[in-house]
């Protein structure tokens, strides 16, 4: 990095090696040690008709309440577990449990269900909407896959032992998330993406275990470890995105100018934008204008101060939408909430000029003329309508940066410190606020 971009590295490098070295001295008196590394409950499927399970080793199907064994099978043998008539059966026999547990006999072996492989033993819950799967594992072992599945292995080893921190920060935070379904978390982006064993990679296991147990913590305790992979320049406030104040996810510098997201456009027909708010269940018509501020305002009462959007205003002939920055990136498709919008009137590719005055002939000519950026409407109270003019060729642009919701941690942003020589306690430090890296078992 040069120019610019090398002062701030500079400046970066002098201010976490300050703050580092005081954290590393909190630290200590923060650790808190467990009694042993704890299980987290994975949720895979649920709402299930039937699922066929299996594996590599010799396995077992019991009762995880009372521990009496239902079956004993070969390693590759296929078991059918359906449900019909509020009971779960084997193999088309009733068994005589709501829950049940099928887990490899060896410690190493690995379980089946679906055509995935999974560590730990798996959980088989009759539920009233049908069948919940849940793989109950160490939860150093469930990181050998999150880790592998959010961060690609071949980024440098600093990022991913970032990323370890940031994942089991994250779930110890999130244990119970979903323990109305009988898990702790989900094996979705809504928790953190988990594929199982078939994902795994040497390096990356490596990455987690030079980590083990460490976390971020705020008041001795682990921190919603929030992660995205681009911010676009610059991440965001907690309260901006989400609505809730948390001290340690503030605004910072980001460091993600290579991600492939960092600047990002689309374009939509007015028809195509008002179809898209008609299947989310805003049904305003023919639009007529939407309204949103630049987005180098410095934040306005629509956007924050770093970019964020938090309202957009559709206004058409029927009705009048208006959606939070999250709810536009949804009905949308969008990559992330820092986005602006502009009304564009393409400029035509080809003119056509005469050659001859007196034949009449013509000729096509290519042609590089801007489009043209209808210009916003300004009524004194507020100047950041984009109105439709329904002219021929009329598409709303939207430029955007960063992918993901912005708030902690950027993937990409990890990368490129970790290749610029940074460790990932100064990374860590560089994207959460007011935390101390400690041994949480």
């Amino acid at each position: 990095m040069t120019g610019k971009g090398g002062e701030d590295m500079k400046c970066l490098r002098h201010s976490i090696i300050f703050f580092v070295m005081v954290t590393l001295v909190l630290t200590c008196s923060l650790t808190k040690v467990l009694a042993a590394e704890q299980n987290i409950r994975v949720g895979l499927w649920t709402r299930q008709s039937s699922i066929m399970v299996s594996s590599d080793k010799l396995f077992l199907i019991k009762d995880p309440g009372t521990n009496d064994t239902f079956g004993k099978y070969n390693a590759g043998d296929k078991v059918l577990i359906t449900q019909k008539n509020g009971r779960l059966y084997i193999n088309n026999l009733p068994a005589k449990s709501m829950v049940l547990s099928v887990q490899p006999s060896d410690d190493d072996g690995r379980t089946v269900v679906n055509k995935k492989t999974y560590r730990g033993r798996i959980l088989i819950k009759k539920m009233t909407d049908g069948i919940t799967v849940i793989n109950d594992l160490p939860l150093e072992q469930y990181l050998y896959s999150v880790v592998a599945t959010e961060m690609p292995a071949t980024w440098p080893v600093e990022a991913l032992k970032a990323q370890a921190v940031t994942a089991r920060s994250y779930a110890l935070y999130s244990l119970n998330r979903h323990e109305n379904e009988g898990f702790d978390v989900c094996a979705l982006a809504h928790c953190q993406a988990y594929g199982g064993s078939n994902v795994e990679n040497d390096i990356v296991q490596k990455a987690v275990d030079d980590t083990r147990g460490q976390v971020l913590l705020y008041a001795h305790k682990p921190i919603f470890a929030a992660f995205h992979a681009s911010s676009g320049g610059n991440t965001e406030n907690s309260e901006d995105v989400w609505g809730t104040y948390l001290p340690y996810l503030r605004a910072v510098k980001d460091y993600d100018q290579n991600s492939p997201n960092y600047h990002w456009s689309l374009q939509m027909t007015p028809v195509e934008l008002s179809g898209k708010l008609n299947q989310y269940g805003y049904d305003i018509g023919t639009l007529q204008s939407v309204t949103l501020s630049a987005l180098n305002s410095g934040g306005q009462v629509d956007r924050s101060k770093n970019g964020a959007v938090k309202t957009v205003v559709f206004s058409g002939d029927k009705n009048i939408a208006r959606l939070t920055g999250n709810e536009v990136r949804r009905v949308l498709g969008l990559k992330s909430t820092k986005f602006a919008i502009d009304v564009i009137i393409p400029s035509p590719k080809k003119i056509n000029v005469p050659i001859d005055q007196y034949s009449g002939y013509s000729k096509d000519i290519d042609v590089e003329l801007p489009d043209y950026k209808v210009p916003k409407i300004k009524t004194g109270v507020n100047n950041n309508i984009h109105p439709i003019t329904n002219r021929s060729g009329e598409v709303i642009k939207i430029d955007g940066y960063g992918s993901g919701h912005r708030v902690g941690m950027s993937q990409w942003g990890a990368k490129t410190l970790a290749e610029q020589g940074y460790d990932y306690q100064t990374i860590l430090y560089t994207y959460y606020s007011e935390v101390s890296i400690g041994n949480w078992y």
